[in-house]
């Protein structure tokens, strides 16, 4: 797989594309470690969301709806439309199982 590495300051440093190209090829533990800085420290909402996708799957790490749930919340309050869409896709199966 190429992945590319963008610079920064004296490292390298792999990127968001890299993340996803990880996630895309079931290497979750590469992406996830490119995510989670990303999603925290940088407020990055496709990393928010694709995290929040290995949350609720529980790939690489331990399925956590609710850690899902935050981690979508954070993304579509940047405008992140597919996190907005798994929220409501929550909220409406929470409904109609009551």
């Amino acid at each position: 797989m190429l992945v590319t590495i963008a610079k920064k300051g004296n490292h390298l440093q792999p990127n968001l594309e890299d993340a996803i190209a990880w996630y895309q090829e079931s290497e979750f533990t590469r992406a996830y470690e490119i995510f989670y800085p990303l999603a925290t420290y940088e407020r990055n909402a496709e990393a928010q969301y694709y995290l929040g996708m290995m949350y609720f799957e529980g790939e690489g790490v331990e399925k956590d709806i609710a850690q899902a749930q935050q981690l979508w919340k954070k993304a579509a309050r940047s405008r992140h439309r597919d996190a907005a869409y798994r929220l409501s896709e929550i909220v409406t199966s929470t409904k109609t199982m009551f």
